[in-house]
């Protein structure tokens, strides 16, 4: 009932094209804190915050911290800095939600074991949320050209990025080629000079990383190797979780071990069908090769690391740092692909 008057009310709504990528970097945040928390508090032996009574918990640093990200979305108007709120406020919500187990217990039980499944439950709970909210359809015509004009305002100071360039132009694609504001838009952003080449060491190692990955891929042995590579990172992910459900001794509450195990391996076998799809679309679309990786990675990021620190601490933090170099790296390959034009607009393919 609820879903359904929603609906209704979001049509009338103008969604933001890079908001997939926002709620991506937000939960991705939020499991990055909430697990590195856990891990430096178990090996620093809890310590306590303040004396004489006082103990400053650490979801106030949650709170603080999303605080910071509303305010920095509400003082400015910038792309980057909405990126930039999204994963403060992932890190924040992370912190702050480590705590549940004080809250939902009558002792105050920051060790309550069934915590990790109710934060799990959360996380499914917000996605699903954002899922409603982003929608299954494709941007419309006046959505593309809004989010357009909103990237060309960041060109009102002075010339614009490549990169910018080619998704103001993926957007106007897809929005009415004969409307007024749509004709304007394409005259200023080809009245537009490009950014010339800044000097600074990120700008130069980038674009040594967008060279050499161009020369690299342009090999016609490259999409094997990275299939094969893929593979081999899908089954060392589904053995290493077996391994650590196998050896992980059960105890504290029964039930609740049984079910991170199951949900461990489950969710782990689930991110590796959804990397084996994108494995069998890398001939005929390198692009959605890489959007299928991303999914099964991040069913491994947001639900089986989860369990994982349930059941050892070290191998679910392991685990999701070398996730999140993967991460990392996928984002760039896919930025290089749209980039590139070699696969579908930012809008298009992340409303899929």
């Amino acid at each position: 009932m609820i879903v359904a008057m929603t609906r209704p009310m979001l049509g009338r709504l103008t969604r933001d094209a890079e908001a997939p990528l926002l709620f991506e970097s937000l939960f991705v945040a939020a499991v990055a804190s909430f697990l590195g928390i856990r891990w430096f508090l178990a090996s620093t032996g809890y310590p306590r915050v303040g004396s004489n009574g006082v103990h400053i918990a650490h979801m106030l640093w949650g709170g603080l911290l999303m605080l910071l990200a509303l305010m920095l979305l509400i003082a400015f108007l910038d792309r980057s800095v909405q990126h930039l709120a999204a994963v403060i406020a992932g890190l924040g919500f992370g912190t702050f939600i480590d705590e549940i187990g004080k809250f939902v217990t009558s002792d105050n039980n920051y060790f309550y074991r069934p915590a990790i499944a109710l934060i799990y439950c959360l996380f499914v709970v917000a996605f699903l949320v954002a899922r409603i909210l982003i929608g299954q359809r494709r941007l419309s015509e006046t959505e593309a050209l809004a989010n357009a004009l909103d990237l060309l305002e960041g060109t009102l100071d002075g010339p614009i990025e490549p990169e910018d360039r080619t998704r103001i132009e993926r957007l106007l694609e897809l929005a009415n080629p004969k409307a007024p504001l749509v004709v304007f838009a394409k005259h200023y952003l080809a009245e537009l000079p490009q950014a010339a080449a800044r000097p600074s060491r990120v700008a130069t190692v980038r674009r040594r990383l967008v060279a050499g990955y161009e020369v690299v891929m342009a090999n016609p042995w490259a999409e094997r190797v990275l299939g094969v590579g893929v593979v081999a990172y899908a089954a060392a992910a589904v053995l290493g979780v077996t391994l650590v459900a196998i050896e992980t001794p059960v105890g504290g509450v029964a039930e609740t071990s049984a079910v991170a195990t199951i949900a461990q391996v489950a969710s782990t076998i689930a991110g590796a069908a959804l990397v084996g799809r994108g494995v069998l679309s890398l001939r005929s679309s390198r692009a959605a090769a890489y959007h299928w990786f991303m999914r099964g990675l991040l069913v491994w990021i947001l639900v089986t690391q989860v369990f994982v620190f349930y059941s050892s601490q070290l191998a679910g933090l392991g685990g999701l740092v070398v996730d999140l170099v993967a991460y990392g790296s996928l984002r760039f390959a896919i930025t290089r692909e749209i980039v590139a034009g070699r696969g579908p607009s930012e809008a298009a393919s992340r409303q899929a």
